[in-house]
């Protein structure tokens, strides 16, 4: 019997996105970083590529 794991590895797989709503997370995702630069939050290049890499 496969694990929750690799079940749940093959549904990610499996589940196809659009070029539209990538270019939307996108840039839901760029709108968050220019409001909070704009707030004056300040993040380290490590804490910056975290944040990339959750993307």
């Amino acid at each position: 019997m496969a694990s929750a794991q690799a079940i749940r590895n093959q549904e990610i797989l499996k589940t196809e996105y659009s070029e539209k709503a990538a270019i939307g997370a996108l840039y839901d995702e760029l709108s968050k970083g220019i409001d909070s630069m704009k707030k004056g939050n300040v993040y380290t290049i490590d804490e910056a590529w975290e944040e990339i890499d959750k993307i």
